[in-house]
């Protein structure tokens, strides 16, 4: 075998090995409230409904904080010192990214989930727009 091919044998595998190792420090599962209570750390994504009553934003200390219902019916305190999406008031839905820290799941990303203006017809082969 020539001593070209090996190299670039070598520099594949650390380059596959790379990906794969960059890909699981990137991953980051989706949680119901009491996992992200038991679960470490930061990168946690907790989908659940926001609670309107509850919302409440702080300008100066550039926080956003709600109270989050997940779909098993828990409910936790969320505060996000990230970006706050300019949609929230509309979404019904969000993902916040991040970790819990002494009962309080601290996000520092917020995904909105709008939804959507389209439907599958009965027999779900086409999309319709809903009036």
């Amino acid at each position: 075998m020539k001593v070209g091919a090996m190299i670039s044998g070598a520099v594949a595998a650390l380059a596959l090995g790379g990906v794969v190792i960059a890909f699981s420090n990137s991953a980051s599962p989706y949680v119901t409230i009491r996992q992200a209570k038991g679960a470490s750390g930061d990168r946690l994504h907790l989908a659940g409904t926001v609670d309107p009553t509850s919302v409440h934003t702080d300008v100066y200390a550039r926080t956003l904080s709600f109270r989050l219902t997940d779909q098993d019916g828990d409910t936790i305190q969320v505060i996000n010192r990230g970006e706050i999406p300019p949609n929230l008031a509309e979404a019904k839905n969000v993902v916040a990214v991040g970790g819990v820290k002494n009962g309080v799941f601290e996000s520092t990303q917020l995904i909105v989930k709008c939804p959507s203006k389209y439907e599958a017809d009965k027999n779900g082969s086409r999309l319709t727009e809903k009036r």
